[in-house]
């Protein structure tokens, strides 16, 4: 629609008494006539048609006011939220003899919780999840390196050095039976290829 035609949609509705919500709130023009056809109305005194929302709003909430009043009325005179003063009941526990008295543990130490196992300098490790295709391990850490070397799964390994973050993987320097080189700790989908062992 255009202007002319919200203007006049919003002049009728104002005649009905009832505004269109979604007009009302996107179309300046539509808002714009309805407002001023209502006020018009209002002061000519030809508004004979009861604004039905407006009255059902303003009686919803002398009604939530008037339940109000009547629930603070109640709670406060009828010493619902009064505490009772209760004077407290002695009551004596008879002593054990000697025999049955109760033993208490005396503060033994905890076992100290080990650390937990991590790839670091000097660490042992094992080869892991490599599946068919053995684990290439490189003369530096990059995936654009020379492969050195090639392990395959239950391999034993020492961590020579590391960690170097290159190429978006995590490398680390490692040593076994199969020879010496670079490898990622990881694939790119987080499958772990080289496990810490104690």
């Amino acid at each position: 629609m255009d202007t002319a035609e919200m203007y006049e949609r919003g002049v009728a509705d104002a005649h009905r008494g009832e505004a269109n919500p979604t007009f009302y709130h996107q179309y300046e023009p539509y808002r714009r006539a309805y407002d001023q056809t209502r006020l018009h109305m209002r002061k000519t005194g030809t508004m004979h048609i009861v604004d039905v929302p407006r009255v059902g709003l303003n009686l919803l909430l002398v009604v939530a006011m008037v339940v109000i009043a009547i629930g603070v009325y109640y709670f406060t005179t009828k010493g619902v939220f009064v505490a009772t003063k209760i004077k407290p009941t002695v009551v004596i526990l008879p002593t054990l003899p000697a025999a049955q008295q109760l033993s208490y543990a005396t503060n033994t130490p905890l076992p100290a919780t080990p650390e937990p196992l991590a790839l670091k300098k000097g660490a042992y490790a094992v080869i892991q999840n490599t599946n068919v295709n053995p684990l290439r391990v490189r003369i530096s850490p990059s995936t654009n390196a020379k492969v050195a070397a090639y392990m395959r799964d239950n391999e034993a390994v020492q961590v020579l050095e590391g960690p170097i973050l290159a190429d978006g993987f995590v490398w680390w320097q490692i040593s076994g039976v199969s020879g010496t080189g670079w490898s990622a700790e990881h694939n790119n989908k987080g499958v772990v290829w080289i496990i810490p062992v104690p």
